[in-house]
């Protein structure tokens, strides 16, 4: 039943570095609050209590840097994906039922792509800029076109990713300012899917600045932001399908609200996983210890990549700041075999994330979540699918 491992199995069982969820075990004290909803054996509708709404809010507070967070602007989903679509909907229920446009900057989720097209909408896409040096490759902001972008009349949502998946930026402090201020100017709802912020790998080197922490500073913004995160990708709880948005603005949530009217219900174990994680002191003491071995894997695939000199020669990668993800541009070598890095991989023995949903099709992104012995497997079959190019 693991989707990671099970969907190519049937293609010579390749090694799964692609979807993003993690080889490893959720923290204890969140198995345990999990098998005891399970053991209790009532599986019916849930509410949130005090406690976890608490939970919930304190972390919008202490780690997304949202000061004056209360509950009333918590509004809880199953999961970050039906946010993003609930997103697209309030934006139009904004305009007065007028459909908008939703800009975003690519390479990016495929989720954020399908919200507009789910709701028979149109997007723009804004490429990010790539800077390579030995290799490795940055992503900035293309500010010139964002603009252009967010000044169309009809573009009324700009759906933000903060880190960013699948290059691994954590954005500046004055690049949340810039584009913030940008969504004010223009009048578009900036909606700041911040469900890595706890994956930073060196937070020092890269301090986060979460949309909820600059309100105060850009004015205007409290009234066009929507803020998303989840314990799922930290605490590796993904199919507890729970994720929470938080939106200062009344009027703004409530068409949030009632664009969201016919989402799915949170599930006890969805809550149960969410408040062992946030206030289980050994689940912080357990993302310390997988912050280290995330480090070292990420470390580990940059040096394997660039003592190889096919690599060198036939890719770009990043090494992110934050995320367990490595994205990987393969045009050179799309060039040699003339199929894509997703087949091409595959074929050698590694399954890795295909670019082409990620609106990058000359692309493919590596999931370094794993223990090392799998990663060095998946790394073997890269090194040889580029040797035989």
């Amino acid at each position: 039943m693991s989707r990671k491992w099970d969907r190519f199995a049937s293609r010579g069982d390749p090694t799964p570095l692609w979807v993003a969820d993690m080889d490893f075990s959720a923290p204890r004290a969140v198995v345990d609050a999990v098998t005891a909803i399970a053991r209790a054996g009532h599986y019916g509708y849930a509410d949130p209590d005090d406690a976890v709404t608490e939970a919930a809010t304190a972390r919008f507070r202490e780690r997304h840097g949202v000061a004056d967070a209360n509950a009333n602007a918590l509004r809880w989903l199953p999961g970050l994906n039906p946010g993003l679509n609930h997103a697209v909907r309030a934006a139009r229920r904004a305009r007065g039922g007028r459909a908008v446009v939703t800009a975003v900057c690519t390479p990016i989720y495929p989720p954020f792509l399908h919200a507009s097209r789910n709701d028979e909408s149109a997007r723009v896409e804004v490429a990010l800029r790539r800077a390579i040096e030995d290799g490795r490759a940055r992503y900035s902001i293309d500010w010139e076109a964002l603009e252009t972008a967010l000044a169309r009349e009809d573009v009324g949502l700009l759906l933000w990713c903060n880190p960013h998946n699948p290059v691994g930026r954590v954005w500046t402090r004055d690049e949340m300012v810039r584009v913030a201020r940008l969504c004010v100017k223009h009048d578009v709802v900036l909606c700041s899917d911040e469900v890595w912020r706890e994956l930073i790998l060196d937070e020092k080197a890269t301090p986060f600045c979460g949309a909820g922490s600059i309100l105060d500073e850009v004015d205007g913004l409290r009234e066009r932001l929507i803020i998303m995160t989840s314990p799922s990708k930290t605490y590796n709880v993904a199919g507890c399908d729970v994720a929470m948005a938080y939106i200062a603005d009344k009027a703004l949530r409530l068409h949030f609200a009632r664009a969201g009217s016919d989402k799915a219900e949170i599930t006890p174990f969805g809550y149960a996983a969410t408040l062992a994680a946030y206030t289980d002191p050994s689940c912080e003491e357990w993302r310390q210890r997988l912050l280290t071995y995330l480090r070292a894997n990420r470390d580990h695939i940059d040096a394997a990549l660039s003592d190889d000199a096919n690599a060198r020669e036939l890719m770009t990668w990043t090494v992110p700041d934050a995320s367990y993800l490595m994205w990987l541009n393969c045009e050179k070598l799309v060039d040699r075999v003339e199929r894509s890095p997703f087949e091409h991989f595959i074929e050698h023995g590694v399954a890795l994330s295909d670019g082409a949903p990620f609106s990058a099709p000359l692309s493919a992104r590596i999931n370094f979540a794993t223990r090392r012995d799998i990663l060095d497997q998946g790394l073997d079959s890269i090194v040889t699918a580029l040797e035989r190019a």
